[in-house]
């Protein structure tokens, strides 16, 4: 675990959701996207020993966890595009996860975003995903407490990151050959007590933000 040096600031991977007014997307769909897309960045090549980004990728792996998810739209997301990452498109939601940075660096396209704000629709929320050989990370979000969009997909984000670290490694080459894709899941307490003892990833949160420290906030399933 890195220990920040005295008055350095922590890091962050930003996770910025596009959400335009006339189609915003789901809620389930942005949480998918920020799962493959935390994944993706950390599989790119600038992202591995080598590459322009492992120095920032490594000293944010060394350290806390922390992901921050936010919205923009129009010009705005035009800006964000533009900034070192990686973008991904789930069902409709488009999620562009950052190259990490120092909390007290961000850049000003970043730091006038939203971070939190209305919740969005999930008409089409699923209850039950089982894992299937070489098919998607499974993530569960926890039924309680309810968890803001921006931590949700920020703990999907982490779910599917320590997923890759995780699994066996033909497991993984297979996830990586398919795109890492994930997909969602909401269960209702019961089933989540059942999935908690059995998941090979569970997350619990640090307590920075919204939750108590010591929450469960996700798991990581496959087959």
């Amino acid at each position: 675990m890195y220990a920040d040096p005295e008055g350095e600031a922590p890091w962050a991977m930003q996770l910025v959701v596009r959400v335009e007014r006339s189609a915003p997307p789901t809620r389930t769909a942005v949480c998918a996207a920020a799962g493959i897309a935390v994944v993706r960045l950390l599989a790119d090549d600038r992202a591995l020993p080598g590459g322009e980004w492992h120095p920032r990728v490594r000293r944010w792996t060394d350290g806390a966890i922390r992901k921050h998810c936010r919205r923009a739209r129009g010009v705005a997301w035009e800006r964000v595009e533009a900034l070192p990452g990686v973008t991904v498109t789930a069902a409709g939601a488009e999620v562009r996860a950052l190259v990490p940075t120092a909390l007290d660096a961000l850049p000003r396209e970043v730091d006038r975003l939203q971070l939190s704000g209305t919740e969005l629709d999930d008409p089409d929320v699923l209850r039950t995903v089982d894992a299937v050989p070489a098919g998607p990370v499974a993530v569960s979000v926890c039924p309680e407490p309810f968890l803001p969009l921006g931590k949700a997909a920020a703990a999907c984000g982490h779910a599917a990151q320590l997923a890759a670290l995780r699994m066996p490694v033909r497991r993984l080459a297979a996830w990586s050959a398919a795109g890492f894709p994930v997909v969602v899941e909401h269960p209702d307490v019961a089933r989540w007590t059942r999935l908690r003892p059995q998941a090979p990833v569970e997350i619990v949160d640090a307590g920075f933000t919204v939750v108590e420290p010591g929450t469960t906030t996700a798991l990581a399933r496959w087959a």
